[in-house]
Formats: structure tokens, C-alpha cells, sequence
């Protein structure tokens, strides 16, 4: 017949711990130290941090190390969960949409290069070059979308005049999205 390990009963080692204690506080009775009213209290402290250990262990038992609804956030609230992350590019498009809102710099060197990218692919997906066939791309974005993606657009003179109105983005954008 074979070995069989038995399960290890949860209780196992708090009862171990309390009987290494009591062990400690009967060697001190046998001894007759002196200072018997300290060596209880301690014994009863003792007690206490074992039982708190087994009981708060046995309830931590069944959730998993990584358990989201275990963990205390003071931030999101105990049983909240995190919000999803954002995704980084789009993130970095909405970005660039409110600065170029206020500015003409922030229209040149941030929502441009986003723009640009979307209208060479989509201008791609027609059979058409944003930076080989000008006349071609400029025919079917539009003078308003061409001035803001065409190649060698010249940096603003002005650097902190005026942006773009939000009408004038949600154009553009119809413009690339109708693509």
C-alpha cells in the first residue's frame, strides 16, 4: 500500500504556535520566575496574535494573490474597480485636437503630423500618394483638408495666433473619415 500524504488540516500550525506557547508559559511556572502576572499577559498576547493570524488567514485562503476586490485603494474605493486604461494614440489625438484649438503652432507640430498620417492612408487605400500626386490628393481631400495635410506646409509666422475653430476640425475630420 502505498503513502498517502494527508491534506494539511488549516489549523495546523496556529495550534502548534498556541501549544509552543503554552509550552513556554508552563517552563516559566516550573522555574517559579518571578514576574508570573507579565509572563500571563504575554501568553494571552500571544494567543490573541495567533488566533488573529489563523482566523484573518483562513478568510484570505480562498482568494487569489492577484484578487482585484481585495485590495484597498484609497484612490478608486475598496470594491471599485480601475477604470480601463485609455488608448495612447488616441489619447495623444484628443490631446493634439485641444491645443490646436488655442494655437497656430500647436495645429502646425501636433494636429498635423496625426492628420497627415490618417490622410496618406486613407489617400492609399484610393491608389493615391499624398506626397507624389498632389493634384490628385488635393482634388479629393478639398482645399480646407489639403491646406492643413499637404507636403511643405510652411511653419506659422505667428506662432501663438490663433488656432483652428472646432468646426473647422470636425470638416477636416469628415473629410478623412468620408475617404
Amino acid at each position: 500500500m502505498a503513502f498517502q500524504q494527508q491534506p494539511d488540516h488549516p489549523l495546523r500550525r496556529p495550534i502548534a504556535q498556541a501549544a509552543a506557547v503554552t509550552a513556554l508559559l508552563v517552563a516559566a511556572l516550573a522555574l517559579r520566575l518571578p514576574l508570573l502576572g507579565l509572563e500571563l499577559r504575554l501568553w494571552l498576547v500571544a494567543l490573541g496574535a495567533i488566533a488573529a493570524g489563523a482566523v484573518t488567514g483562513r478568510a484570505l485562503a480562498a482568494h487569489r494573490v492577484g484578487d482585484e476586490g481585495l485590495r484597498l485603494r484609497l484612490r478608486w474605493g475598496w470594491w471599485r474597480r480601475r477604470p480601463e486604461p485609455r488608448v495612447r494614440p488616441l489619447e495623444e489625438l484628443e490631446h493634439a485636437v485641444e491645443f490646436s484649438l488655442g494655437t497656430a503652432f500647436d495645429v502646425h507640430y501636433r494636429l498635423r503630423p496625426h492628420l497627415r498620417g490618417i490622410a496618406a492612408h486613407r489617400l492609399a487605400i484610393r491608389g493615391v500618394s499624398l506626397d507624389g500626386q498632389h493634384e490628385r490628393a488635393r482634388a479629393v481631400l478639398g482645399e480646407e483638408a489639403w491646406d492643413l495635410v499637404r507636403p511643405g506646409r510652411p511653419e506659422p509666422e505667428d506662432r501663438n495666433g490663433p488656432g483652428l475653430d472646432l468646426s473647422q476640425v470636425r470638416r477636416v475630420v469628415d473629410v478623412l473619415d468620408a475617404l
